[in-house]
């Protein structure tokens, strides 16, 4: 087949690709002179033929092709996104941790996911923020950098998480350690070489040198290589350290294990050591005073209780039990503990002895201070003569050393400095030598100065006083004494009136006093025992004397064991107030109810008392259409039915009956009508216009 070939010269190429083609191609001369070049035969002419099919004819025909992706790769419940190598490194150890986690706490996933699944119907997928609050919800805390790793790898649909496929890593990952025997027998990943969980916080490999360079610095050697060359620890210098720490965590009753179990997620006993310097940064802020450690002093403790399976973790638990347990001793067949607070597993040792807190911490002085029983004997001897000479020229001259020592203490804190100590004595004519200046600055300097709270403790000579505590002590045993025994009231030993007393209670309250007393019962015997029957009348209020409960206790003997009280015929004694037994055997008796009153010693009324009463509401009764009741309820805001008694004279006020009746009938009114409520006495005044209304009724109103 023959190939047609066109041709033409340069110029006009050139000149249709310059004339009407510019505006649509836009080449300029340089770029045509390229393309006449490329398109150029050998006698010079250009092959345009060509050039139109490079143009127009090189469109690729995709729809002749074969499709490469089915679409079948999105329907696979475990497909995941790609990661690069550094990405799905750090993705590996983040869902190595969070599967120890989940099979330490033995958790279930899938079923929190599902829960929303049934909901939204999303196919094995949930959106991102509901992803965020399971995780939240199991307590599984990553920061936002593992959580967005987290998203670009499960992530489907721009919006949605694949958490079937993250499940599935998790359940892997779980197999993998349970087959390798990663894990321990509570399911915790096991730290000891073979055998280590990868973790994001260990290097990639071993680097002896990490935390012991700064540590090297501070004590002048270069001991990463070789454990000889490590500084050796000073024991007295960490028993003292310990010693304060118990000192500052007894006076400011500080629980130790508080600041670090939150660190501790899996209660495993270990915290990292950034962890361990957090928690003792925060068990230094006391409420008193700051405990300050310097850094060799925390360089000791985190190299004194380092895990010896995990370099890079601290064991606190066992930091917490050496503060709370100082020493034991035992002396005869007896054994002694000196501690803190108290000692774990007390209840099992009931022979065992705690000495708290122990003499050691009580007695050690503050940081910078000298232990004053460690001093030469001939220095002490020297602090106490020149203390007793200083106490008798203050004494002979009357000199207050507290104010001048204030102006010098700029915040208070009971420290001046060495300086201004030795201004003040010279100041107020106390002139020692530089020896015994000496002495007393060994005895009174610490890490803050002079401590002169101290020094005029001791310098002071106070009078023999008597303790202020000793009139408190003798006001609490007249309150804890026995009451003197007191002759019983006739009405005491009235039954008739106890139980109206008891019956009013009843009534008034809706008590079932048989539910207080049958729980005592426990055979069903239908008695019990004097003290059980006590605490059942106690339970229930009924606010009786001693005489009276007795008096009970007397009537409702059993009659075959004294010592104990038929508890059931006193119930349907009582209940007679409220129902009458046997009722369904007499259908025409109409039972009466029992109607409690009010009457106690505070409104009993004389004869002169009962007929001011009558008098003075006569003389309101006369008054018609009062309207007294709108007026009281404005103040009884609850609704009981009392107002105090300044509210029922402002009431009277109002309408104008002060003026009608004395001050001395408004005093009977008040009592006649009182009502104990609380601890106050109040007026019924719904009982008073009761009876306004019927003398009205009575007296004064005309028969139709």
């Amino acid at each position: 087949m023959a190939i047609l070939i066109r041709l033409f010269l340069e110029s006009k190429f050139v000149t249709i690709l310059n004339g009407p083609l510019k505006a649509a191609i836009g080449l300029n001369e340089q770029e045509i002179a390229e393309l006449a070049d490329y398109f150029r035969v050998q006698d010079g002419r250009i092959l345009y033929n060509q050039f139109c099919e490079v143009v127009h004819d090189s469109v690729p025909k995709f729809a002749n092709n074969a499709p490469l992706v089915t679409g079948l790769e999105w329907e696979d419940p475990f497909h995941v996104n790609s990661l690069s190598v550094l990405e799905e490194r750090r993705l590996h150890l983040l869902l190595s941790k969070i599967a120890s986690l989940v099979n330490l706490r033995k958790l279930i996933l899938r079923p929190y996911f599902q829960d929303y699944e049934l909901i939204s119907k999303n196919n094995g997928t949930v959106t991102i923020d509901h992803f965020a609050r399971v995780l939240n919800y199991l307590g599984i805390m990553v920061s936002a950098e593992d959580f967005n790793l987290l998203i670009k790898k499960f992530v489907k649909d721009s919006y949605t998480l694949n958490y079937v496929a993250f499940v599935a890593y998790l359940d892997q990952i779980i197999k993998y350690m349970d087959r390798k025997q990663l894990l321990d027998l509570g399911g915790d990943v096991l730290l000891q070489w073979p055998g280590r969980a990868i973790s994001a916080e260990l290097p990639k490999l071993p680097r002896p040198e990490i935390g012991k360079i700064r540590a090297a610095s501070i004590f002048g050697l270069q001991s990463i290589f070789h454990p000889a060359l490590e500084p050796p620890v000073q024991c007295e210098d960490l028993e003292r350290l310990i010693r304060r720490i118990q000192q500052h965590i007894y006076y400011n009753r500080i629980r130790t294990t508080e600041f670090f179990k939150q660190f501790d997620s899996m209660n495993c006993g270990r915290v990292t050591v950034a962890q361990f310097r957090r928690g003792l940064d925060m068990m230094g802020l006391a409420g008193v005073h700051r405990l300050w450690l310097s850094e060799p002093e925390i360089l000791m403790l985190i190299c004194l209780y380092r895990d010896p399976n995990d370099p890079s973790r601290v064991c606190y638990c066992t930091f917490q039990d050496d503060l709370d347990q100082e020493r034991v001793i035992y002396h005869f067949r007896m054994c002694i503990v000196f501690a803190v607070f108290t000692v774990k597993g007390l209840q099992k040792a009931p022979c065992l002895q705690v000495v708290a807190p122990p003499p050691e911490i009580t007695e050690i002085p503050r940081k910078g201070a000298e232990m004053w029983g460690e001093v030469k004997t001939n220095l002490r001897d020297l602090c106490e003569e020149t203390l007793a000479k200083i106490k008798q020229k203050a004494t002979i001259r009357s000199i207050d050393l507290r104010p001048a020592f204030n102006d010098y203490d700029r915040h208070n804190n009971g420290h001046v400095s060495r300086s201004e100590f030795r201004q003040v004595l010279s100041s107020n004519g106390i002139l020692c030598s530089a020896e015994e200046m000496y002495a007393l600055e060994q005895r009174y300097n610490d890490d803050m100065g002079f401590n002169y709270f101290w020094f005029i403790k001791e310098a002071e000579s106070k009078k023999l006083e008597e303790p202020l505590f000793n009139e408190y002590v003798q006001r609490i045993k007249r309150l804890n004494e026995e009451p003197p025994k007191r002759t019983p009231q006739s009405k005491e030993t009235n039954i008739v009136e106890i139980l109206a007393k008891i019956k009013g209670k009843v009534v008034r309250e809706r008590i079932r006093v048989i539910e207080f007393m049958r729980d005592f019962d426990r055979h069903n015997q239908c008695v019990i025992s004097r003290d059980e029957f006590w605490r059942g009348l106690d339970a229930c209020r009924f606010n009786l004397s001693p005489a009276e409960v007795e008096t009970l206790m007397e009537v409702f003997a059993s009659p075959f064991r004294r010592e104990c009280v038929d508890y059931q015929r006193f119930c349907e004694t009582v209940e007679e107030a409220v129902t009458q037994a046997s009722l369904e055997r007499a259908p025409l008796i109409t039972p009466l109810q029992h109607l409690p009153s009010n009457d106690c010693d505070r409104n009993f009324l004389n004869f002169e008392e009962r007929h001011t009463v009558s008098m003075a509401l006569e003389k309101i009764a006369g008054k018609h259409n009062l309207n007294l009741m709108y007026l009281f309820q404005n103040y009884d805001r609850v609704n009981c039915g009392t107002v105090t008694r300044d509210q029922f004279t402002k009431v009277l006020a109002v309408r104008g009956l002060t003026s009608v009746i004395s001050s001395h009938e408004l005093e009977v009114l008040q009592k006649c009508f009182g009502f104990e409520r609380g601890l106050r006495d109040e007026v019924d005044y719904r009982a008073f216009c009761r009876c306004l209304e019927l003398l009205y009724t009575t007296s004064y109103r005309r028969p139709c």
